[in-house]
């Protein structure tokens, strides 16, 4: 009996791949929580540059580690994937290509230029918060050398992976299945949800078990209804993964993407340990809410540094837009999947 053409099509294997890692995710959030559990009650990471890593995983909840086993998931089944999707010649390119990715010979200038925009940028926006009394400077805080190193340090790990994983390997993925205007909003979408997954603010967890992820999906899932999740959580997210995606689109490569995630997460690890919210969270919704990353001020920030590096990237000819090229089109016999 025939498979049907469906259950053969790039779209079928696309959504088995988000499904699995959801479920894979799912499995894997336990063990890494109880691993890091372990690491911080042995103190192997208290004290020096890796003091502030500590701290933020003794603070974690299993929603923490419960979004990042979903990224580690999506990144342990990007080559079974990609095997399964590839057709011809696509098999024995490099992983570049299959990323439908391009060698940038200003990859350092574009690292440094993000890093430097985007860091800087959010740095300004947290010192005129402070002026305006909105934040206040923390009275005690650690060593600001061991702030910043530890921040930078973060910030490059994390742009690194989340960079590969998203606008890698499921913008490589998806962008088989699905038109360039389309991906570019849908991946946006897609990051801000992942990125952020959480359940309500209602939720408790008593303690983890085995089964504890697939609990923290049906809650997450369950609040997509929620208004507040959707303009103050979501937009921000949303914004940055539309920057993003267009700087990655634009110069088909990931080094001014993985520059400017640097530095907004740079900027974040630096600012929280120096102030402090100084007003009720609700008084200034929507404008401004719990953190730096809430609001349509922090929004806006965001858009800002977006449109400084569109203005930045005028002289490349690139259309970001255009359909790309895929790999097996390169195939002796010119067939395409």
């Amino acid at each position: 009996m025939p498979v049907p053409s469906f259950f053969r099509s790039n779209g079928f294997k696309v959504l088995v791949y988000v499904m699995g890692s959801i479920v894979l995710g799912a499995l894997l959030a336990p063990p890494l929580f109880w691993a890091g559990k372990a690491i911080v009650d042995e103190g192997w990471l208290a004290g020096g540059i890796f003091d502030s890593l500590h701290g933020s995983m003794d603070r974690a909840r299993f929603s923490r580690y419960f979004n990042r086993a979903i990224v580690l998931a999506a990144l342990l089944l990007l080559w079974p994937c990609l095997r399964w999707m590839s057709r011809g010649n696509e098999r024995g390119k490099p992983l570049r290509e299959r990323l439908l990715l391009e060698r940038n010979p200003r990859w350092a200038m574009h690292l440094l230029a993000g890093f430097l925009l985007a860091g800087g940028a959010l740095l300004l926006h947290g010192w005129i918060y402070v002026l305006l009394d909105l934040y206040r400077p923390r009275p005690e805080h650690d060593a600001i050398a061991g702030i910043l190193a530890s921040a930078l340090m973060t910030g490059f790990a994390v742009a690194f992976l989340e960079e590969f994983v998203f606008r890698g390997a499921l913008h490589g993925i998806f962008a088989r299945v699905t038109p360039p205007v389309m991906l570019w909003i849908g991946l946006a979408a897609f990051f801000a949800f992942v990125h952020f997954l959480k359940p309500p603010r209602s939720y408790v967890l008593e303690s983890v078990q085995p089964w504890s992820g697939f609990q923290m999906v049906g809650a997450i899932f369950g609040q997509l209804g929620d208004p507040y999740f959707l303009a103050a959580e979501f937009a921000v997210l949303f914004a940055i993964g539309l920057v993003l995606g267009w700087v990655r689109m634009k110069t088909a490569s990931l080094w001014l993407a993985i520059g400017l995630h640097a530095g907004w997460v740079f900027a974040i690890k630096t600012l929280n340990p120096l102030m402090v919210r100084d007003f009720p969270p609700e008084k200034h919704m929507p404008w401004l809410g719990d953190t730096m990353r809430v609001g349509a001020v922090s929004c806006i920030a965001v858009l800002l540094t977006g449109l400084v590096a569109w203005l930045g990237l005028r002289g490349n000819a690139r259309n970001a837009f255009a359909r790309p090229k895929l790999p097996e089109t390169d195939s002796p016999s010119g067939a395409t999947s």
